[in-house]
Formats: C-alpha cells, sequence, structure tokens
C-alpha cells in the first residue's frame, strides 16, 4: 500500500523555508547571470531520443510519441540547449551565452534541479570557473575546487597502451606502478605540485598540465586542488573540466566541450545539493 504522503524515490518537494532558499538561490543566480549578458533559455521537457546523441543508451525515463516516436523527458539540459541554439535559435538570434534553470530527469523518477549556463564558441574556461565560483561563494559556502583535465588520463592510457577503464581504478597504487611519471602525478594536489611535475613528465603531457594552471591563474578562489589523473568516464567533457564539493556532495561541475560542432564552455549548478547543504548552515 502507498501512502498518501509517500512520494516517489528521488522525487523532490520543496516548501517553506526549503523553497525559500531554493528561490532566492534561482534568483541570486539569475542576477549575475545577467549582469555577464546571459540570456535565459527553457528547453521542452520532452525530447526525440534520437536528439540524445551518445546518451542514448543510458536509463532514461521513455515514452512513446506522435507516430511511435521513442520520447524522453529531458535527461540533459546541454546536449538539448546547444542543439536547439545551433539549429533553431541561431537563426534569429547570433547570442553567444545563455543559461537555464530547469530541472532534468534520470529513470526511474529521480529529478535534479539545476541552474545552467553554456558560452559558445568559447574555448576558455576561466570566465566560467570564475562565474560558478562567484555565484557557489555569494550563498557563504565554501566547496573545494577540483581541476582535471580529461586529456591526461586517455594520453596517458594511450602512451602505456592500457585500457582507460585501468584510470577509474580506486588502487592508485597500481596506477603508480605503471610508470615513474605516474607517481609524481598520484601525487599533485597544488599548483606548486603541478610546476614541479611539468620538468619530470613526458612531453606529451607538458601542454595539458599547463592548460590546468592556466585556467586558475587569474582565479582568486582559495579553496582549489588538482587532480590530472581523474577520469570520469561518460559525458561530453573530454578536455579540462571542474568540480565543486562539499562532503563529498557535487555543488558544480563544469568544462570544455564540442556539441553541434561547436566548441563551447559551460557548468551546471546542483541546486538540490546546495539547498541541502544550506538548510544545515541556516
Amino acid at each position: 500500500m502507498i501512502l498518501e504522503h509517500e512520494l516517489p524515490q528521488g522525487s523532490k518537494l520543496y516548501f517553506g523555508k526549503s523553497a525559500k532558499i531554493k528561490r532566492n538561490i534561482e534568483s541570486l543566480a539569475v542576477e549575475m547571470l545577467h549582469k555577464e549578458d546571459y540570456k535565459e533559455i527553457a528547453t521542452p521537457t520532452f525530447s526525440f531520443l534520437s536528439h540524445q546523441d551518445d546518451f542514448s543508451n543510458r536509463d532514461m525515463i521513455r515514452i512513446s510519441g506522435e507516430e511511435n516516436h521513442q520520447i524522453v523527458l529531458r535527461y540533459d539540459s546541454t546536449i538539448d540547449a546547444m542543439r536547439l541554439i545551433t539549429k533553431r535559435i541561431a537563426r534569429s538570434s547570433s547570442h553567444k551565452k545563455w543559461f537555464y534553470i530547469q530541472p532534468v530527469y534520470d529513470y526511474p523518477t529521480t529529478e535534479i534541479h539545476q541552474i545552467g549556463a553554456e558560452s559558445l564558441e568559447s574555448t576558455s574556461l576561466t570566465p566560467i570557473i570564475e562565474l560558478s565560483t562567484k555565484i557557489i561563494s555569494a550563498f557563504d559556502l565554501h566547496p573545494t575546487l577540483q581541476i582535471c583535465n580529461q586529456k591526461i588520463p586517455l594520453l596517458c592510457a594511450k602512451h602505456l597502451n592500457v585500457d582507460i577503464e585501468f584510470f577509474s581504478s580506486p588502487n592508485i597504487e597500481s596506477i603508480a606502478k605503471k610508470a615513474h611519471f605516474l607517481q609524481d602525478l598520484v601525487e599533485v594536489h597544488s599548483k606548486q605540485d603541478i610546476q614541479k611535475c611539468l620538468n619530470n613528465v613526458p612531453n606529451f603531457l607538458t601542454n595539458e598540465l599547463q592548460s590546468m594552471l592556466e585556467c586558475v591563474q587569474s582565479c582568486t578562489y582559495e579553496h582549489i586542488i588538482f587532480s590530472p589523473l581523474l577520469y570520469a568516464p561518460g559525458g561530453y567533457y573530454e578536455d579540462l573540466f571542474y568540480r565543486m564539493f562539499l562532503d563529498n556532495q557535487i555543488l558544480v561541475i563544469g568544462g570544455r566541450y564540442v556539441i553541434s560542432d561547436t566548441p563551447s564552455c559551460g557548468f551546471a549548478i546542483y541546486t538540490d545539493n546546495v539547498v541541502e547543504n544550506l538548510l544545515k548552515i541556516d
């Protein structure tokens, strides 16, 4: 028997205090995004499965639409936003900076509220990092900013002739034993560590390590760590990306990507996790 007060697992309910916090987060984010010349877009809740690119094999919530087309509930806002901006909106607008405030849905009943921003035809991750850290800092939260580069484990796997999944292993010691320079990379955490490491790594990694430093060169955020060997399978970040986390919860994730043949940068704030952390301190 399902009791009247029960909710499907993964669904969200905000009321009173939590609803006010959620609305304050969104309102402040909108204000800051507008100041940076971002315009709002709200994408459809339903999309054609064939438009989901490399996400087609994931656990989406699927239904059949007209003429028996496979329809899914919005699984990823970036995919849909980029497709609609480049294929439809570009006919009437040349604007390159867009944001959205809307949930995405995962099978079977999970909803995830997000605040996202996409900067089209941009290859510099620095402004994106600075904007997202500025928004999070406005709530007096101080998560760790983790800088990563997906190309480094991919290049290392190719150089060592090992499967890339090897770098998904939590066994750091086994990774370090594969080559002497991997031991140095495993121990990297700070800017100083990377600068020291640059003298010891093979040439094919030099530019990728330098790019990690450069993306936060002007960033004033204090709580920064570097994880050059972190490999995050799936998704569309195949280059520089970053995460902000607090107490093992991801508050922000962003990076560089190419979607619809358009090099871009963007981030997503996980609103539900931000609300949860603010409720703890309020």
